[in-house]
């Protein structure tokens, strides 16, 4: 098997030479155990405002569970974890099979996501409880479901979410089994034992690594077509569909890109924290946050297309319902949100992210990667609330005539929000007890496959492309 060398100009971003395996691997492995005060006091604060947000969730369906008006707030949190939680692993899938060599050591931060998929199930049981059905009184409202059971998006929204979670964790632990036959090997305890269970007899002969990059391919690939197909049924069924006359092709389109764009926000957010706060400065490298950047860049500059090519179709339009949307998406109840959105999803970001000094560093990364991740939920807060406020008895109009009044949080909106984000945080900090948060594999190949050269009078990597 030839190789060919290719080089690039970085900033000492290479790996260090001559790495030796064992200690990569002991390492990292080591990451798992000794958590420092700071992070135990992080997740029992997580851990409580996720329970918090769990009982206020009980308590609203017990108190407003017949009022859909009352639930946008909850409708916009599902949609905004999904964007996060299902965005993320794209990261440890697509660079990955452009053979990109910098990805290598952040794919486990990005798989870890998946689990917190768990948040989204928990925050769509109630919205699903209550999501008015296809037809009332021989009126049949407008959605995707065109002469389908009146089950259909109730059960074919859940499956689709609960097997983007099973198909998440399978892409994940389809590249962890050398990593849990390192911990086998390596780990003592409940570690060692769980990682003897998952390892199912790894021992890294060529079948077995043939068959791992078959089945991360495999999994890869159904994640992303039933990412794509959630999406799409969560702005349809809790977006579109609750707006009579609201008609838009782009929207779930939209609703998917903003998704990725808040995907690489996050890893790049938990890549800074696990760089900084565990001491992996020499395994993380800036290379890796200069790709990210690069990527969540293009993202940005992606969201204003597919805003711009939405909401042109509606000002152009002018019928009856483009109007309606508009005064109910843009100009009416929402307006703040809408300007709020628009500057912190792409006006900011891309000011940011438009220097190469910025997206070569760590720390404007992270602020930007924050500021797309507040503006993602004002935007889903200014699509979901407004359709979530439409009136029962007037879902079945052709267009809506009435504009509601703006709807603020309550008590239980602002809980909620806070205990959903909380436990996406919580669940994903403690995977990292559990399992190593880099890929020690993907490492070690990273170190085999890069080292550091003298590029005419700057410093380069050599990346060996093997394939």
């Amino acid at each position: 098997m030839g190789s060919q060398a290719v080089a690039h100009e970085v900033e000492h971003h290479a790996p260090p030479p001559n790495v030796d395996a064992d200690q990569v691997t002991r390492e990292l492995i080591a990451t798992t155990t000794g958590a420092s005060g700071r992070f135990k006091a992080w997740t029992w604060g997580l851990g409580i405002l996720s329970v918090v947000g769990i009982v206020a969730l009980v308590l609203k369906f017990i108190d407003q569970g017949d009022d859909s008006t009352k639930w946008g707030y909850v409708a916009a949190l599902v949609s905004f974890l999904l964007s996060v939680t299902g965005g993320a692993p794209m990261v440890a899938m697509a660079p990955v099979m452009a053979k990109a060599n910098w990805v290598r050591p952040i794919t486990r931060i990005a798989a870890l996501f998946s689990f917190a998929g768990v948040a989204t199930v928990i925050m769509l049981i109630p919205l699903v409880a209550i999501l008015p059905p296809l037809v009332t009184e021989g009126a049949r409202r407008r959605t995707v479901w065109y002469m389908a059971p009146d089950y259909s998006p109730h059960f074919w929204t859940t499956l689709s979410l609960v097997l983007l979670l099973i198909t998440g964790i399978a892409l994940f632990y389809s590249a962890a089994l050398p990593d849990f036959a390192s911990m086998r090997d390596h780990s003592t305890g409940w570690r060692q034992r769980l990682g003897k269970r998952l390892a199912r007899g790894w021992v890294g002969t060529d079948v077995q690594w043939r068959t791992l990059r078959m089945r991360i391919g495999m999994f890869g690939s159904f994640y992303f077509l039933i990412l794509v197909f959630v999406n799409f049924l969560v702005s349809t069924d809790f977006g579109q569909s609750m707006v009579p006359g609201w008609r838009d092709a782009i929207f779930p389109m939209y609703h998917t890109v903003s998704g990725f764009q808040a995907g690489v926000a996050g890893v790049v957010i938990a890549l800074y924290f696990s760089r900084k706060y565990m001491k992996l400065e020499k395994y993380i490298h800036l290379d890796a946050f200069w790709s990210l950047g690069r990527l969540l860049f293009a993202l940005t500059l992606l969201w204003i297309y597919f805003f711009y090519s939405s909401f042109i179709v509606f000002w152009y339009g002018r019928s009856e319902n483009d109007i309606a949307t508009l005064d109910l998406m843009i100009k009416g109840p929402m307006i703040y949100a809408f300007f709020a959105g628009m500057i912190l999803l792409w006006f900011v970001p891309w000011w940011i992210l438009i220097w190469n000094k910025v997206r070569r560093g760590t720390a404007m990364m992270v602020v930007g990667s924050f500021v797309i991740l507040i503006g993602l939920l004002i935007d889903r807060i200014r699509t979901f609330v407004p359709a979530w406020s439409v009136p029962g008895d007037q879902i079945h109009q052709k267009w809506l005539k009435v504009i509601p009044e703006t709807v603020w949080p309550d008590i239980f909106d602002i809980l909620i929000m806070a205990g959903g984000i909380s436990l996406v945080a919580f669940i994903v900090m403690m995977m990292t007890r559990v399992i190593p948060v880099l890929s020690v594999w993907q490492v070690q190949e990273f170190n085999l496959l890069a080292k550091p050269i003298r590029y005419i009078k700057g410093h380069a990597t050599l990346v060996a492309k093997p394939d």
